[in-house]
């Protein structure tokens, strides 16, 4: 192989690395505002507890809202899977 195809392999293979190595600092899903905020809400809708107080959609709405602001002052990815860098 020459290094015409080194660097080709390279640039295809640089974002996977990338996503790896970003992996291994992840935090677990467990430890995720958005995750519980998500169980929360599906929790009421599944429920029912909310059914007479607001009207069809409001709770999509809102859930909508809460993962987007959540998102915004979230900095780090999660992972499913432990990582070994977790306490």
């Amino acid at each position: 192989m020459n290094i015409w195809g080194v660097w080709k392999l390279w640039r295809k293979l640089s974002p996977l690395l990338k996503l790896v190595k970003g992996g291994r600092v992840s935090k677990n899903i467990l430890r995720s505002k958005i995750f519980w905020a998500n169980v929360l809400t599906a929790a009421v809708e599944l429920s029912g507890a909310l059914g007479g107080l607001v009207p069809a959609g409001a709770l999509q709405l809102t859930t909508n809202v809460l993962n987007i602001l959540l998102r915004l002052i979230t900095n780090q990815p999660v992972t499913v899977l432990p990582t070994s860098t977790e306490e």
